[in-house]
């Protein structure tokens, strides 16, 4: 199994976990919170996703202090 993480244009981030050994069908992952298409793939392993960040829960962006 093969874990790796893929994130949205809007910043929602998900997790997926591709089996190596299960059959699955070429398809694509669309964002629960934006609705666009994260990944799309045309192998047939098994495929499961899940979200673990939306952009409402993430930290803020800080901007670096001017160097002195």
């Amino acid at each position: 199994m093969r874990l790796s993480d893929v994130e949205c244009e809007c910043g929602a981030l998900y997790r997926c976990a591709e089996s190596e050994t299960l059959d699955g069908e070429p398809g694509n992952l669309h964002c629960a919170n934006c609705g666009r298409i994260v990944e799309a793939w045309q192998t047939r392993s098994k495929r499961v996703y899940r979200c673990v960040l939306t952009p409402d829960r993430s930290y803020p962006v800080v901007a670096p202090p001017p160097a002195p």
